[in-house]
């Protein structure tokens, strides 16, 4: 890639892309704190006996 290519480039694709992959992450960190405290949370809590301890 020459310099030129970087100076006038459009980069407003990778502006829209990291945007998203920033939404993205936002989303799983949201997703994993509501499987953390809610699905394990509730397994946690359970009174797991007899097959299923």
């Amino acid at each position: 890639m020459d310099l030129d290519t970087l100076r006038f480039g459009n980069f407003a694709s990778l502006g829209t892309a990291i945007d998203d992959w920033t939404r993205v992450v936002g989303n799983l960190e949201t997703l994993e704190k509501n499987a953390r405290e809610g699905l394990k949370g509730l397994a946690d809590k359970a009174n797991w006996a007899g097959v299923n301890a």
